[in-house]
């Protein structure tokens, strides 16, 4: 190669997951293929992972980094949920949700939704209302907060566990 290439985090995702295929079938393919094909695919394979082992460790260093973050966020603030946003850097920036002013959590196990106003413009200040949402709402087992969906003032929030 004729240039140091970076990858943008889809591409990272999509040889990955390609990779993964590729592991799935050179398994399914043993003893089916003449051996110096199948010789061949594994070899391939194998020089894809190998490859992609610097890319796999800045993948898991960011995850702990980000990790470790939300954590040191939670017991700061004082909260229960997990925050499962890893496209999310630094809970401390603003979040892109121009206008909202409330949370809503509806997908739980109580039976009405639940509602908290946003204090601030911070992706923390979503975790805070979240965080509040899901306490309120009994659903003890739901804990990790996924996403939100922006409808009108509104953020929906999706939980996990």
């Amino acid at each position: 190669m004729n240039c140091a290439p970076t990858l943008t985090a889809q591409e990272f995702k999509q040889i990955h997951n390609g990779l993964c295929d590729l592991r799935h079938a050179i398994d399914r393919l043993n003893g089916v293929l003449a051996p110096d094909v199948f010789k061949l695919l594994t070899k391939a394979k194998e020089q894809i992972s190998v490859g992609l082992v610097g890319a796999y460790e800045q993948d898991s260093s960011s995850f702990d980094r980000k990790h470790s973050h939300y954590e040191s966020v939670q017991k700061d603030l004082g909260l229960d949920a997990i925050w499962s946003m890893y496209e999310v850097s630094d809970l401390n920036k603003p979040h892109p949700f121009e206008g909202v002013t409330k949370v809503v959590y509806r997908a739980h196990w109580g039976e009405k939704p639940v509602s908290r106003t946003i204090i601030g413009n911070t992706w923390a200040a979503l975790y805070m209302a979240a965080n509040a949402c899901i306490r309120d709402s009994g659903d003890n087992h739901h804990v990790f907060i996924e996403n939100f969906t922006k409808e009108d003032d509104t953020l929906i929030l999706s939980t996990g566990s």
